[in-house]
């Protein structure tokens, strides 16, 4: 949760491996430099499995270098990681003659998400990174994989990151299923409404804002399930939470903090259930016109109108200048680890839509060679995922196609017009009611 990043990491150019001393016996592997340079280069043996508790303080050693942190600074948001006692801490030693060395490392963080209506258990990829002097050398790729293959012997359906290379992780089965809509405006574009003025959380209030999130929160496709762990850690790690009383307690509440050298107010979350709570919270932003040169909205364009902003300052004299401005940056990225996992937590006991087809799935990934072939069909009126049934129509997918139907990232038939499905119309058909358009989007309150 408390570190985000990733380094660019590409594989080494490949070459041939062979045994240079095969015919004594021994097993030293190297690796040949192409275009027939007589170089060798020895590639060392290397070890992949979860730190220890005793070695937390080498895993820390390796992100702050990785990403250039300050190791007491780090030390101490490390270890009060609310998910600390939870995490998977994974990594990569290195073999050098008789010594071990940590070089690569990612944490993997147990969460939930919702898709749709229903609530899938995933792990959060984060913090992966690799010492500056091995990099370049395929480490982290190789933890990478090592990691999905243990998630997936775990039985994990789902494993979604917030990459800063997409490219990077496509290559490894991710695919980006998230697209978040960013807007930004200065606070004097904000209406100044005469409404009560807002007052700080105290510890008491935690329960209020948690009824108030379960009644009125937009909770969309992508968004986490935030049990107790993460609702303690958003209310006493941010410090600007703000609320607006009513009548009937609390009506509204306000996240934020500040990003930009402070200089851009960023709202993390924003919940109301009154008009006169709306009105109070965009009237509390819109005052900070000496504090921050502006204000950043990230949600659902949904979202968005019904804040209901115009953006008006005074009339431009340029028809064609903007008011504000939205972009729309990509976002989370998905990989299905367990086929039949993610399957059956999105479609358990879900009726058979009429005209069901029965079909087959096989997830195929290029790259690595692993995947999957299950079979969908109707039993006593409910959806089943099953074994392979050779009988059936087979629909090849990667993953990466996988993760955008499951997430509702594009429609179907978008996806077949892309030419990512290729199925009879039947199946196409029956696609397009089990695995619906939802625009998922993970807001910067549920950052992990």
């Amino acid at each position: 949760m408390l570190f985000r990043a990733l380094l660019r990491c590409q594989r080494p150019p490949s070459g041939t491996i062979f045994s240079a001393g095969a015919a004594m016996g021994w097993n030293v592997p190297y690796v040949i430099a192409p275009h027939g340079s007589p170089m060798f280069r020895r590639r060392d043996a290397t070890q992949t499995r979860q730190a220890r508790l005793d070695e937390s303080e080498e895993f820390l050693q390796v992100i702050c270098a990785g990403f250039h942190l300050d190791t007491r600074t780090a030390r101490r948001y490390f270890y009060d990681d609310p998910y600390f006692e939870v995490n998977q801490r994974w990594g990569l030693w290195l073999r050098h003659w008789s010594e071990w060395k940590l070089v690569s490392v990612l944490t993997a963080v147990p969460l939930t998400i919702r898709i749709g209506s229903r609530a899938a258990p995933c792990y959060g990829i984060s913090g992966v990174t690799t010492l500056p002097e091995y990099r370049r050398r395929g480490l982290a790729s190789a933890l990478l994989r090592a990691v999905v293959d243990a998630l997936r012997a775990e039985g994990a359906p789902l494993a979604i990151l917030q990459a800063f290379d997409h490219k990077f992780y496509r290559k490894h089965g991710w695919e980006t299923v998230g697209y978040l809509p960013q807007i930004r405006l200065a606070p004097a574009q904000l209406p100044r409404y005469n409404a009560p003025p807002l007052r700080r959380a105290y510890p008491d209030d935690l329960e209020a804002v948690i009824r108030l999130y379960d009644a009125c929160g937009a909770r969309y496709t992508g968004s986490l399930v935030r049990d107790e762990r993460r609702w303690q850690y958003l209310f006493w790690n941010i410090p600007n939470l703000w609320l607006a009383d009513g009548q009937d307690g609390i009506e509204g509440y306000l996240f934020y903090d500040f990003v930009d050298s402070g200089w851009t107010l960023r709202v993390r979350e924003m919940v109301w259930r009154t008009e006169q709570a709306r009105r109070a919270l965009v009237g509390a932003l819109a005052v900070n016109e000496e504090a921050v040169k502006a204000i950043e909205f990230n949600l659902p364009l949904e979202a968005w109108q019904r804040l209901g902003i115009s953006g008006w300052q005074s009339p431009p004299s340029d028809p064609h200048t903007p008011l504000y401005t939205i972009q729309v940056l990509p976002q989370l990225m998905a990989r299905p680890v367990s086929c039949r996992a993610l399957l059956e937590t999105l479609l358990a006991e879900t009726p058979a839509p009429d005209g069901f087809q029965p079909f087959m799935l096989a997830v195929r990934n290029g790259n690595s060679g692993d995947g999957e072939t299950l079979s969908l069909t109707a039993q006593g009126g409910a959806l089943l995922v099953g074994d392979a049934q050779p009988d059936l129509f087979t629909l090849a997918l990667t993953p990466q196609t996988l993760a955008l139907l499951a997430f509702g990232t594009f429609s179907v038939p978008e996806l077949h017009a892309r030419r990512m499905l290729h199925a009879p119309d039947a199946v196409l058909q029956t696609l397009e009611l089990l695995f619906p358009e939802r625009r998922p989007a993970l807001t910067p309150i549920d950052y992990f």
